[in-house]
């Protein structure tokens, strides 16, 4: 990881990014929409060979699906899968206001092409703290269609993957097991959370785990975005910190009880990750 080019200060703080999601995917929109609001409304049955989603704008109503009836309310995201029959239908006298787009191509792991939902999964999805940024983002992105302005395919794009991931974070949020982890990466991952201190090189948890280098390789990247080695360093540094923040041992011991033998080694990696020494950094926690 490259180091930024100054050090975070009291007035001053850098955030890095590092992957961890575990999607990627492709999608194309077809579509983006806004039904007005409308009392009595009622549409008919019917359904997609591609995803739709729909966020409730404002009122409240049914959904109507060939598993059953849904109350949906403001605030509430309708996820069609291919072939779902669905409609919906605004409350009596009350109106209804509806945002949505058409989604195709669509690849998530583990899911038949455009499916968003396991089979049965209810379709009606809740976006508590996150319904500002569903329809920030979908007002934006029927903006960005209606206006055909510059650059205009690539921004309705991009906020169409926002509210992919987006819906996928509430997905992971609601159910845990909702994203498959390979359970190859797992293990191994589960093998470095245990002996990360003990672990001398990447080898000795291939030789473990029975798997080449490569393969371990090709996994972290996959699942982490960091590499077996970057894994392994940061189990060691966040050992290392809560040492520092817990405790009053000195930094050799530190060093030896996060992994790292040579303690040159440990101020070397502890510096260029923290951009302070480990002495700086406990000072720095105890002026706090």
């Amino acid at each position: 990881m490259k180091t930024i080019h100054r050090e975070n200060s009291d007035v001053r703080r850098h955030y890095t990014v590092q992957k961890n999601s575990a999607e990627s995917f492709h999608a194309k929109i077809l579509y983006a929409g806004e039904l007005k609001k409308s009392i009595g409304w009622k549409e008919q049955l019917h359904s997609h060979p591609f995803c739709e989603i729909v966020y409730v704008k404002s009122g409240s109503g049914t959904l109507h699906t060939d598993s059953g009836n849904f109350p949906v309310h403001r605030g509430d995201l309708l996820i069609y899968n291919p072939g779902i029959l669905h409609s919906e239908a605004s409350d009596e006298n009350l109106e209804f206001s509806l945002l949505f787009c058409g989604i195709d191509r669509l690849h998530l792991k583990d899911k038949p092409i455009n499916c968003i939902l396991d089979v049965n999964a209810c379709p009606v999805l809740h976006t508590d703290r996150l319904q500002p940024f569903f329809e920030c983002y979908f007002e934006n992105l029927i903006a960005e269609m209606q206006s055909k302005s510059y650059y205009y395919d690539e921004v309705s794009g991009a906020l169409v993957r926002i509210i992919l991931n987006l819906v996928l974070r509430l997905l992971a949020e609601q159910d845990k097991s909702y994203f498959k982890t390979n359970e190859s990466y797992q293990r191994a991952r589960d093998y470095i959370d245990r002996n990360y201190s003990q672990i001398e090189c990447v080898e000795d948890v291939c030789k473990n785990m029975y798997i080449s280098r490569y393969y371990l390789t090709h996994l972290f990247k996959e699942y982490s975005g960091l590499s077996p080695i970057q894994y392994i360093i940061s189990k060691r540094m966040e050992k290392a910190k809560q040492l520092l923040e817990t405790t009053d041992l000195p930094i050799h011991d530190i060093a030896l009880q996060s992994g790292y033998n040579e303690i040159s080694s440990f101020l070397k990696t502890f510096k260029k990750i923290e951009n302070m020494t480990p002495s700086e950094y406990r000072d720095k926690l105890k002026k706090q």
